[in-house]
């Protein structure tokens, strides 16, 4: 079955996805075969001839098809590119072993926040939340438990108040914070921090000192 990672707003539209699985289904569909499937989808016309420019279904006497250029190789993945893939693939499966490096950086200081992911930006990790939410894609449930905390924060507001609460653990193990802020909760529930008994916390990234970047 197609799974599309990274969509843009062509391929990200429900139509476009939908249409596709039901050529690959039924090839060589006439356009009034296409719009009797759907009858609730509006402009079809307008989406069908798009899909075709941008080279997703072929036209040929009258007659359309898929035309969708799937991963084929691994060495032939971008992380963060439009990418479409058979998720019932060998190729699939492989790709959901590996991880990526994500860096997140703010104009406050000069920390960086490093990370891993899965290739679809599944994981719980900041950058993909921000990355998630700048391209309109959907949370995962780990993700909306996040949201319920920061929302749609602005990424370098939340940078600064964040690592600048983590620099603290360059002068003490654990450090102590009368209020408990949203960066603070996010940093929790991000497996950043932790509470111990006494109400204080502790780091729980690896933090490299001489070039200020912690690792999760």
């Amino acid at each position: 079955m197609l799974t599309i990672i990274n969509p843009d707003r062509l391929t990200g539209y429900p139509f476009f996805y939908d249409l596709i699985v039901f050529l690959e289904a039924n090839p060589n569909q006439t356009l009034r075969a296409i719009k009797a499937h759907f009858p609730e989808v509006a402009k079809k016309d307008h989406f069908i001839d798009q899909y075709i420019k941008a080279g997703y279904i072929e036209r040929k006497d009258k007659r359309y098809q898929a035309n969708i250029p799937y991963l084929k190789k691994e060495e032939e993945f971008s992380f963060d590119r439009l990418t479409f893939i058979d998720d019932q693939s060998s190729l699939y499966n492989s790709l959901k072993q590996l991880y990526f490096k994500t860096e997140l950086s703010n104009k406050t200081n000069q920390v960086i926040l490093e990370e891993k992911t899965d290739f679809q930006r599944e994981s719980l990790t900041l950058s993909n939340y921000f990355y998630r939410l700048k391209h309109a894609y959907h949370l995962t449930e780990e993700q909306k438990e996040l949201y319920q905390i920061l929302g749609d924060v602005n990424p370098e507001y939340a940078l600064k108040y964040m690592t600048s609460f983590l620099l603290k653990f360059n002068r003490k193990p654990k450090v102590v914070q009368k209020r408990t802020d949203i960066f603070v909760k996010a940093m929790l529930v991000l497996n950043y921090i932790k509470q111990d008994e006494d109400g204080k916390y502790e780091l729980l990234l690896d933090f490299d000192k001489e070039n200020l970047v912690f690792k999760k």
